[in-house]
């Protein structure tokens, strides 16, 4: 990137490319590991998720904040934590 001449890097959240995020998904199960494929048209496991995009169907973002009152909460509700 350095030696590239004006380069810009931008953030795109997973559910703006949802295929993306179902094909890195799957490369990491055992049977893609160090293969290299091309794909003319989209495998069946991201079918829904490729016309969802088309279609512009929305998938809300769940965001759970992490902050101490809700460590405190989970900690209460699981019980004290303990390590082998």
């Amino acid at each position: 990137i350095h030696r590239m001449d004006r380069v810009v890097v931008k953030h795109t959240y997973r559910e703006q490319n949802r295929v993306a995020d179902v094909l890195a998904k799957e490369a990491t199960k055992p049977t893609f590991l160090n293969r290299s494929s091309i794909l003319s048209v989209p495998p069946m496991f991201v079918n829904d998720v490729f016309w969802a995009d088309i279609l512009g169907i929305d998938i809300v973002r769940i965001f759970v904040g992490c902050n101490m009152d809700t460590i405190l909460q989970n900690i209460a509700t699981l019980g004290v934590l303990q390590y082998p």
